[in-house]
């Protein structure tokens, strides 16, 4: 994308934003020094998760771990590669252990969804197409100004 990987890193890493770009996070607010809460929402299901910080390396990668039962549940990773013309951004989100039962009738009735793990890749897509849209559109820093 047109947008330096600093640009990019101070638009993820600002966890208040992540409504701006997530299908289903509509609030994002800090509860501790390295850890937020997520309340979301996904047709007729609402919940709220306890998420801490496992990657801050600006410019480079941001990530951080849903929790669920006091245990990592998924872990989502945001890595920026500068490029001549910007950056390359990527996401990824790991499952670190299977859905229980109640969670995943959760998913099905709640929710709609079949089959979790495609439709948090949908997720991804359409994230990654509007974090790029705000990179590209927003201001950059004076040292960010690409050719």
């Amino acid at each position: 994308m047109r947008a330096s990987a600093r640009h990019v890193y101070d638009i993820v890493s600002d966890i208040r934003r992540i409504p701006e770009w997530s299908p289903e996070c509509i609030r994002a607010e800090w509860t501790g020094p390295q850890q937020f809460r997520g309340s979301n929402r996904r047709r007729f299901g609402r919940w709220s998760t306890t998420v801490r910080i496992i990657a801050d390396d600006p410019a480079r990668e941001f990530g951080f771990a849903v929790q669920m039962g006091g245990a990592d549940f998924t872990t989502w990773i945001y890595r920026m590669v500068p490029t001549p013309h910007g950056c390359e951004l990527s996401e990824e989100m790991t499952m670190c252990v299977d859905l229980p039962t109640v969670a995943l009738l959760f998913e099905r009735i709640a929710l709609r969804v079949k089959d979790r793990r495609t439709d948090l890749q949908g997720n991804i897509d359409q994230s990654l197409r509007t974090i790029r849209r705000i990179a590209e559109t927003s201001t950059q820093p004076n040292d960010a100004v690409l050719p």
